[in-house]
């Protein structure tokens, strides 16, 4: 750890996670560009998967460019693309490679995203990449048989968050089950509704399994009333969206409204991590806002 990382450790009680989307190409630049201006100022960042269905560079190569410039990186897998062979293979792959920390997700469903007609493997759910993971951890393989090297993984779970509280209540529960997974965090998807996640902190300080909020950035009035149409999706309060229409500079106001939300967020569980969708280039500047 550098002397920056050190120094952010120390002023701050909670881990602080840039979440960067790999290229949609083979150019890594712009991926390590923003990386590189968050370096020292996050603890760590995590690559994602072809996240909201969006087909992009494997997490593996990001990862790894990643380790080259010293900066801690977290591969997000999913299921969604997978069987249980290529979702070891790839496991197998990232740990050869140095890559440590991993957040098992489901995935979205390919309707939502750029090449909607592409099929899931319908092969692994939560659960069975759970066992994969814990699995190779143990040297074995999910066959049973003994593996020429095992894994040592720090594995992570993300989980959707609904506007049904029952879904939610269940998800929370789940909690119970995941140390015998070896889980050591979960992260809960977007919601600027605190009584969500304040549902989730009973579970986590039960288990001592570390809970992290996810911090998203909205961009606009029209982003908001959009993700509030969304069937499922936890609903933004009004609160916010009156706070981005009475913003002065309006191309700020999702940040200084995330920021004023961080301040909640940081006093349950044990970190957040920051959702940049499509503001990759305002990170740095949304770490200004909260002296990190």
């Amino acid at each position: 750890m550098d002397a920056a990382d050190q120094n952010s450790n120390s002023t701050n009680s909670y881990s602080l996670i840039a979440e960067i989307d790999p290229p949609k190409g083979a150019n890594l630049a712009g991926f390590l560009d923003t990386a590189l201006k968050v370096r020292g100022r996050v603890d760590s960042v995590r690559v994602t998967d072809s996240e909201h269905a969006i087909m992009r560079m494997s997490p593996i190569a990001p990862c790894l460019a990643l380790l080259d410039k010293t900066i801690d990186p977290i591969m997000i897998i999913t299921g969604r693309d997978r069987n249980r062979i290529s979702f070891q293979a790839d496991l197998l792959s990232a740990a050869a490679l140095g890559i440590k920390k991993i957040v098992i997700k489901e995935g979205h469903d390919p309707a939502e995203g750029d090449q909607p007609v592409a099929r899931t493997s319908g092969d692994l759910d939560l659960v069975s990449m759970l066992q994969c993971a814990a699995a190779l951890n143990s040297g074995k393989d999910l066959a049973g048989e003994s593996l020429d090297g095992g894994t040592d993984f720090e594995i992570g779970v993300s989980v959707e968050l609904s506007d049904d509280v029952n879904f939610n209540r269940e998800r929370a529960e789940f909690f119970m089950q995941l140390g015998d997974y070896g889980v050591t965090s979960v992260t809960l998807g977007p919601t600027y509704d605190i009584n969500i996640v304040e549902q989730f902190v009973p579970f986590a300080e039960k288990t001592g399994i570390k809970l992290y909020s996810s911090l998203m950035f909205l961009k606009s009035v029209t982003m908001i009333r959009y993700l509030n149409n969304l069937t499922g999706a936890p609903s933004i309060p009004q609160e916010f969206l009156k706070k981005m229409m009475q913003a002065p500079v309006k191309k700020d106001a999702g940040m200084q409204v995330a920021a004023d939300f961080m301040e909640e967020l940081s006093t349950l569980g044990d970190g957040i991590v920051l959702l940049a969708i499509g503001w990759k280039g305002r990170l740095p500047e949304f770490l200004d806002l909260i002296d990190r």
